[in-house]
């Protein structure tokens, strides 16, 4: 009998996306089916699989199974999101780009980090440095796309454990997008209203913490595919 794990990796596969998706009897609005949901309604998902695979009776998945050169993003991708992590306050600030007038840095309270030394410039948040190193910036991220990497790479999971992989990739899904978007709301902070720096410093506080999950998701998922977890580096 075919496995609900077996059938939601072969619907997941074969899906570039779930997106608008409906379970049969159900509308939903796209956006709003996760691969958790998909897990969930498992009788669903395994009367599509039957129909597609007496269709096709022998799918490959062979060709999908990631080569070890791709697995190797998983592993860089980690190690720069560790090194994210290990140099926050660095890489979320930028200082001396902007040279201050005389009468701007008596106007800036110096505790923000206004003039800097010799009123060389001043310190700015730069809260969307974050997605850069979560995969959301480029095609050429290590984790772009890191959780259809990491479904492709199911087949390579011990089947025993293989739900709770599943689980966890939707996991690490979850909260690398509440950091991007974190990310993306804490670089608005000052200019919206009732905005300031203060607002900005909350939200990337916020966004560190979502980071910090997503690390441990992804530290996670490297196990149960036998990847070395590789130091922290840029």
């Amino acid at each position: 009998m075919i496995s609900l794990a077996l059938v939601s990796l072969f619907w997941l596969l074969a899906c570039d996306s779930i997106d608008g998706w409906s379970l049969p009897g159900q509308k939903v609005s796209s956006g709003n089916v996760s691969r958790r949901e998909v897990m969930k309604h498992g009788s669903a998902v395994l009367l599509t699989g039957c129909i597609a695979l007496v269709s096709n009776p022998e799918p490959s998945f062979a060709e999908s199974v990631p080569k070890p050169s791709e697995l190797a993003r998983l592993q860089k991708g980690h190690s720069r999101v560790q090194y994210l992590l290990q140099n926050w306050d660095t890489l979320t600030n930028e200082c001396g780009t902007r040279i201050l007038s005389d009468l701007e840095r008596k106007q800036v309270i110096r505790t923000e980090g206004g003039g800097g030394e010799g009123g060389q410039g001043t310190c700015e948040r730069t809260p969307l440095r974050v997605q850069e190193f979560l995969g959301y910036k480029s095609t050429e991220d290590p984790l772009f796309k890191a959780d259809k990497l990491m479904v492709r790479a199911a087949p390579l999971v011990d089947p025993d454990q293989f739900e709770d992989y599943l689980d966890i990739v939707e996991q690490y899904r979850e909260k690398a997008d509440q950091g991007a978007m974190m990310a993306y709301t804490s670089s608005w902070g000052e200019a919206n209203p009732n905005g300031g720096k203060e607002v900005i410093d909350d939200y990337l506080e916020k966004t560190k913490v979502e980071v910090k999950k997503t690390e441990k998701l992804l530290r996670s998922a490297l196990g149960y595919l036998n990847l070395e977890v590789l130091p922290p580096s840029k």
